[in-house]
C-alpha cells in the first residue's frame, strides 16, 4: 500500500461508521515501522562486540545547522563491506539505508562521496554542490539556525550524571584566548561514542579544541581534543 492510499483510508476511517478504524490504525502503524530512510553520513565508530555477537555501528549524519547520530547493532557482518571487499573505517561517508522502529535497523551501507555546505553544513553528494544555493540553508527558519562552534577551551568541570535514558557527562567550559569568562555548558551522551569514552579522562583544567553547535551558552559537542 502505498502513502496515498494510506491516506485516502485514514480519511474513508473518519467519515465511514461502517470502516474498520481500530484496523486501520493498525496498518498505518505497521507501515510506518517498516518505513525505510537513508542519510549521507560519516562512520564514526564501528567495533565487535564479542560478548554479544555483533558489531555497534554509529553514523554521524551532518544535516543542516545539526549533527544527528545514528545507533546500530549490526548482527550481518556483509553489511560492513564496500564495494572492494573490505570492511569500512573510521571517518568513510557512505549512504546508509535503514529500517526506523524501536531500535534502528541497517539495511545496507554505500560509499559515497560528500561535500559539506559550509554554511550549514549539511552533507550532499558532490554533484549538488554545483548548484548555487543549499536545499538545508534555505528550507530551515531562522530562528532555528546555529552557529558552528570551533575555539579553544579551558576545561572547568566535568561531572557524570544520571539523565532520563543515559548518564551524561555535564561539562563547563571557558574561552582560552579572549576576555570572554562566561561560562559554556556542554553534555556527552553516549549516542556520540568516540567523545563519551573519552570523557572520563578528560582533566579539568586542561586545554581542548571544541567543535559544537552553539546556541548561546549551549554546546552541541561534535569533537573535543585535548591540546
Amino acid at each position: 500500500m502505498s502513502c496515498v492510499s494510506c491516506i485516502k483510508v485514514l480519511k474513508i476511517s473518519k467519515t465511514c461508521h461502517f470502516f474498520n478504524q481500530p484496523l486501520c490504525f493498525r496498518i498505518l502503524s505497521n507501515l510506518a515501522a517498516t518505513m525505510s530512510f537513508t542519510d549521507l553520513g560519516t562512520v564514526k565508530f564501528l567495533e565487535f562486540q564479542q560478548e554479544k555477537g555483533y558489531f555497534k555501528l554509529v553514523i554521524a549524519v551532518n544535516l543542516a545547522y545539526q549533527t544527528k547520530y545514528l545507533s546500530m547493532n549490526v548482527w550481518k557482518e556483509e553489511l560492513l563491506r564496500n564495494t572492494s571487499g573490505q570492511r569500512f573505517q573510521l571517518e568513510d561517508t557512505v549512504r546508509v539505508t535503514y529500517n526506523q522502529d524501536k531500535y534502528i535497523q541497517l539495511v545496507s551501507l554505500e560509499d559515497v562521496l560528500i561535500e559539506f555546505c559550509p554554511t550549514c553544513y549539511c552533507g550532499r553528494e558532490q554533484i549538488e554542490t554545483l548548484r548555487m544555493d543549499c536545499q538545508g540553508c534555505s528550507e530551515l527558519q531562522v530562528d532555528l539556525q546555529r552557529e558552528r562552534f570551533n575555539e579553544t577551551m579551558v576545561l572547568k568541570s566535568c561531572t557524570p550524571k544520571p539523565y532520563r535514558y543515559s548518564t551524561g557527562y555535564h561539562l563547563e567550559l571557558q574561552l582560552s584566548a579572549s576576555g570572554d569568562t562566561k561560562t559554556y555548558v556542554a553534555v556527552i551522551f553516549p549516542n556520540n561514542p568516540q567523545v563519551y569514552r573519552r570523557a572520563d579522562n578528560f582533566k579539568v583544567g586542561a586545554t581542548y579544541t571544541v567543535i559544537a553547535w552553539r546556541n548561546n551558552k549551549l554546546l552541541d559537542v561534535i569533537e573535543i581534543d585535548q591540546i
